[in-house]
């Protein structure tokens, strides 16, 4: 009776051993997939602490408008000067709303 137990018991494990291998190597596969794509993460704050109250809009190259969302409760007004230095604006003051609006008008197709 015991070496027909075994031999039961051996039968069980290899039909386990069957079933299960497909799945792990599924479950295997899947967690390879995964790992292998990219995790594209933004900044999840605010770019802007503190603005700058004035500069002359001359100097201003390009104006970068990011709207608020979930990385940030505000809206934020980044311009990069023509010298390279990137200066956070009020986006509520009414000459940075011009200068927006400027860049805008430049930006049209004709």
């Amino acid at each position: 009776m015991r070496s027909s137990t075994c031999a039961s018991a051996a039968a069980g494990s290899a039909l386990l051993r069957s079933r299960l291998l497909p799945l792990l190597l599924l479950a295997t596969l899947a967690c390879i997939a995964n790992a292998s794509k990219p995790i594209v993460t933004g900044e999840l704050r605010c770019k802007c602490v503190k603005t700058t109250q004035k500069i002359h809009p001359k100097i201003i190259a390009s104006v970068e408008v990011i709207t608020a969302g979930p990385h940030c409760a505000r809206n934020e007004v980044i311009a990069t000067l023509k010298k390279g230095t990137e200066l956070c604006l009020n986006p509520e003051a009414p000459w940075v709303k011009k200068v927006i609006q400027r860049f805008l008008d430049n930006d049209s197709p004709l």
